[in-house]
């Protein structure tokens, strides 16, 4: 599947990405504690998308530049722009090759 591909408020198989931009962590209150945020900006040949993280340390386990594999991730809208997240089930690891096709840098 390709980023222009993904449905909001829809579950999607696979998407091979690569990282542009890492935010994070920021703090976010929830009803009885606080939680940890990271947004990584990445783009596949067809556009650019955030991928949301949760947890104290899960940002640091990834690089700008690094190729990655997201399965089972769900997609939704968040201030008028898809954005995606591992959702229950949905897993991301290091992708098993670089990719010359992802982009290297923010589309203008």
């Amino acid at each position: 599947m390709k980023i222009e591909e993904l449905k909001p408020d829809a579950n999607f198989d696979e998407l091979k990405v690569r990282i542009l931009s890492i935010d994070g962590p920021r703090q976010v209150q929830s009803r009885d504690r606080v939680l940890h945020v990271w947004d990584l900006l990445v783009a596949d040949e067809t556009g650019t998308t955030t991928l949301t993280l949760w947890g104290a340390k899960t940002g640091e386990e990834y690089k700008v530049q690094q190729v990655v594999s997201i399965t089972e991730g769900w997609c939704k809208m968040f201030k008028d722009k898809k954005q995606i997240s591992l959702g229950r089930g949905g897993k991301i690891f290091p992708a098993k090759d670089d990719d010359p096709n992802l982009p290297t840098k923010i589309p203008e």
